[in-house]
């Protein structure tokens, strides 16, 4: 199975978090991810001004284990495997300071905060989701008890750190998950509370208590704990804040990132083809000069015109043939792969090929989920520039459930594309327009000037096929929304 999860990551850049989940039993699992990525001509992005080493330039790219999957109810009790481990890890650090026991002891933290993050986010996401008024308010009142309980349980383990031995050294990166966690809570509780309000929600006394008493705890938790706070009037704009929740973010969620290694997929087969191109010339600059050698010989004026140009034929023909072999590998084989290992464990590889395509060569499904039809468009004769991008992913499930004692489903990508460099020919993002009121009164007003990009994805994975459609907008100003067709 292949999930798609898209945002708006900043002003210039999409983000695409793909997830790859293997089902069943089997040894392996192969899944396929075909971009087609529909540019409006205007933009003049082509071939010719966006060549395949500026479309990696602007893709970004990580692989991350997908976090192990628990409901925020679940981890608000003490039998849960998370909180098991994290409780024995602390007693075993605090036990025994080695490195062995300490590198044991962060993994459990940052694996821990990780889960309690996804945890908290979806919760969120099932409030949100949710259709029925009194379901709603009954899974936001739970969701805040459930935050709390999970808070309280994992702050309850630093008591195993009194008295002991390095104390300070030993709860450093605990007090980074706590602080961690709390950011956590801060923003999503927050987000709630905006969302509830913009959707109309009907507060009750019980649940406006219940967010004032938890947010006003936390606030005072945060106190006195020395944890860096927002606040409104701040003197460098809460500039360290950023970069201290930035950092404990990097920190707390590198324990699913994963290594990987990027090499050339075609260095062989570049090499054989280029070598046959310059075979190819060679043969045909020795039969030009054995040609006119014979028949005007040795150090004569028309066989000295002949080798001249025969060598000028000769470095065209190589170049020609070069330049064919290179486009025919490039759409026919992927550009990287990638070798994903822990430990010297081989999980499997990943696969990445870039090409600009003609509309002829996509396939009908393609086209139809495109569904480009508007007489508007197809009046004016111009055809969009498409440009795909493959991907293709192995993986051993087996080696990656091995890793770990908590459910590894799979692995998720997340995949940035950078869009400036579309942006580079567009008009000023506001135009200025008159209002029609009746009358003879002058009144104007400024309009958006915007773009559209549109991307179409094939997902295949055990012989299925999935097609879906995502519609951008830009302008010279930036990304201003995405959605899905």
């Amino acid at each position: 199975m292949i999930e798609i999860n898209p945002k708006i990551h900043d002003r210039f850049s999409l983000e695409f978090k793909v997830g790859f989940v293997a089902e069943g039993d089997k040894p392996t699992s192969e899944f396929q991810m075909n971009t087609w990525i529909y540019i409006p001509e205007t933009l003049d992005v082509n071939r010719y001004t966006y060549f395949k080493d500026s479309f990696y330039r602007d893709t970004r790219s990580y692989l991350r284990f997908i976090t192990p999957s628990y409901r925020l109810s679940e981890l608000a009790d003490d039998y849960i495997l998370p909180y098991k481990r994290l409780r024995q890890a602390c007693y075993n650090m605090v036990e025994n300071l080695s490195e062995k026991t300490r590198k044991a002891y962060e993994t459990e933290i940052k694996m821990y905060a990780s889960i309690v993050k996804s945890s908290i986010r979806d919760g969120y996401v099932e409030v949100v989701n949710s259709q029925d008024e009194a379901e709603k308010a009954k899974l936001a009142d739970l969701y805040l008890i459930n935050i709390y309980k999970v808070l309280q349980l994992y702050r309850s383990v630093r008591v195993l750190f009194d008295g002991a031995r390095g104390k300070g050294a030993i709860a450093e990166p605990f007090d980074f998950g706590d602080e961690f966690i709390s950011n956590v809570v801060e923003q999503h509780v927050f987000r709630l509370v905006e969302w509830l309000k913009e959707s109309g929600f009907e507060w009750t006394d019980q649940f406006k208590v219940r967010i004032d008493d938890l947010l006003k705890k936390e606030d005072e938790y945060r106190k006195s704990r020395g944890f860096l706070r927002v606040e409104k009037e701040s003197d460098d704009r809460n500039r360290k804040f950023v970069y201290r929740a930035g950092q404990l973010k990097k920190y707390l969620e590198s324990n699913l990132y994963l290594p990987v290694h990027k090499r050339s997929n075609t260095v062989f087969l570049e090499q054989v083809a280029f070598s046959f191109a310059a075979g190819v010339s060679m043969i045909f600059a020795t039969v030009v000069s054995f040609a006119f050698q014979q028949t005007y010989g040795n150090f004569t004026l028309p066989f000295f015109i002949a080798l001249v140009i025969s060598y000028m034929f000769k470095d065209r023909i190589k170049d020609l043939i070069r330049n064919y072999f290179a486009n025919r590998l490039g759409s026919r084989f992927y550009d990287y792969i990638i070798h994903i290992r822990v430990n010297n464990r081989k999980l499997g590889w990943c696969k990445e090929g870039f090409d600009f395509v003609s509309s002829q060569k996509i396939s009908r499904h393609v086209q139809e989920k495109r569904a480009r039809k508007s007489p508007l468009v197809l009046g004016k004769g111009v055809d969009e520039q498409i440009m795909q991008y493959r991907k293709k992913v192995h993986l051993r499930p087996k080696e990656v459930a091995r890793l770990s004692e908590y459910p590894l489903a799979g692995i998720n990508e997340i995949i940035r594309y950078n869009l400036s460099e579309f942006m580079r020919k567009m008009d000023n993002p506001q135009v200025p327009l008159y209002v029609n009121e009746g009358g003879a009164d002058l009144d104007r007003t400024l309009g958006d000037k915007v773009y559209y990009i549109n991307f179409v994805i094939q997902c295949i994975y055990d012989e299925q096929r999935e097609y879906r459609r995502y519609k951008v907008c830009l302008s010279q100003a930036g990304i201003k929304g995405i959605q899905e067709i």
